[in-house]
């Protein structure tokens, strides 16, 4: 049912909170795999792509890693590793720009049958306030999302 199952991590414990869901998921349908991404604003020795009609690829000069992108590649991994443990292929993948519109680019370009994410769970209240990560990519998506509620999230008004 769900081959590719995307995953986006932002470094939060309430991010996290996707990983066990992805896992069972993947476990459940036979995935063929599980892709943890990371989006960051800009790291040294790359443009940030500021045009998302075009791949990555032909928008950011191709010029050695810097520290951040390194960072976020280990904690990856480290992610990873559990849910290889438990016999998942994984892949990741660190992307540039704005959170959910690389999310949402990323997961139209590449394959992707269900965008698994955690959210703060936020009420009408709160949303009105401040526009997370999870609603833009639910909205900026003809992809499946599954909304997980972070822990201890209350519902709001």
């Amino acid at each position: 049912m769900y081959q590719n199952i995307l995953v986006p991590l932002n470094g939060s414990k309430v991010a996290e909170c996707a990983i066990p869901w992805a896992t069972e998921l993947a476990k459940r349908c036979g995935s063929e795999k599980v892709t943890l991404v990371r989006v960051i604003k800009e790291t040294k020795g790359y443009k940030q792509a500021a045009d998302y009609s075009k791949p990555p690829e032909q928008t950011m000069s191709s010029q050695a890693k810097g520290g951040k992108e390194k960072d976020v590649e280990q904690y990856l991994a480290v992610a990873a590793k559990k849910m290889q443990d438990e016999g998942i292929k994984v892949q990741t993948k660190v992307l540039l720009g704005k959170a959910a519109q690389a999310i949402v680019f990323y997961a139209e370009h590449n394959p992707c049958d269900l965008i698994v994410m955690a959210g703060h769970g936020r009420g009408r209240l709160g949303r009105l306030l401040r526009s997370s990560v999870c609603l833009k990519v639910f909205r900026g998506t003809c992809k499946p999302v599954l909304m997980v509620r972070g822990p201890g999230c209350v519902p709001g008004v």
